[in-house]
């Protein structure tokens, strides 16, 4: 269940900064902060995917409205759509809310935009990312089997840093409600005949709290649904590498 209360916008060449939320009623306050005074003017626009805690009260106090309300988690993917579909800038930005990433960067990462259709922050480009091998090495090989399947050279697919060209993006393609969905947008927008580069982003690892990301059970659903969206029917328009 949805419910939204962002009013109409009016300048479509805004920045639209969608921040998927759960449970993390500690790092709103500083997330809203340094969102507010890293990107003057952007338009914020959190998803809270049913936080059982005060994330929603530490919205409302940081002067935040919450743009999609989850009554039931439906997952990552889905919020991250819902936040997408609600905006209407040009430009749109995905950051995650844990501070593991730096609002200070997105500047950066939506200065790659000036040519390609997308820009990923790396936490790789620039040499050491600064999480467990565990999470580095199980990015790395995503990432690689990615690179294989579209011919890419990317570093790291699995960022929480982003930034897309709306037209470049086909919403109504995209259906994965979960961490799917960052494999599944790659995907889409290279058979649109896009482009994606990379910038170096800085990343601190967590050290309260836990990731949202269950690893292996990802990893397995990733591998079959890069095969299947590399080489299953093409959607219509498709411009498809190799086709």
């Amino acid at each position: 269940m949805r419910s939204q209360s962002l009013p109409d916008f009016e300048d479509d060449q805004q920045w639209d900064i969608v921040v998927p939320v759960f449970n993390e009623e500690a790092r709103v306050p500083e997330l809203v902060t340094r969102l507010r005074k890293a990107c003057p003017g952007a338009r914020l626009i959190f998803v809270d995917n049913a936080s059982t805690d005060s994330t929603r009260e530490a919205l409302q106090a940081a002067g935040v409205a919450v743009a999609v309300r989850h009554e039931t988690n439906l997952g990552y993917g889905s919020s991250l759509l819902d936040g997408m579909k609600v905006g209407r800038g040009a430009i749109m930005v995905v950051i995650d809310a844990d501070l593991e990433y730096f609002p200070e960067d997105i500047p950066a990462v939506v200065g790659g935009l000036a040519g390609a259709e997308a820009c990923f922050g790396s936490r790789f480009a620039a040499g050491e990312a600064g999480m467990s091998r565990f999470r580095s090495g199980g990015n790395a090989l995503v990432t690689r089997f990615f690179n294989l399947l579209y011919g890419q050279q990317l570093t790291d697919l699995y960022t929480g840093l982003r930034a897309f060209r709306r037209e470049a993006l086909p919403l109504e393609w995209l259906r994965q409600p979960g961490f799917e969905f960052v494999l599944e947008a790659s995907a889409r927008l290279l058979d649109m005949g896009g482009r994606i580069v990379e910038v170096p982003i800085r990343y601190h690892e967590r050290s309260t709290g836990s990731s949202k990301m269950r690893h292996l059970p990802e990893f397995l659903k990733f591998l079959a649904l890069a095969v299947r969206l590399r080489f299953g029917a093409a959607r219509p328009g498709s411009t498809r590498p190799g086709s």
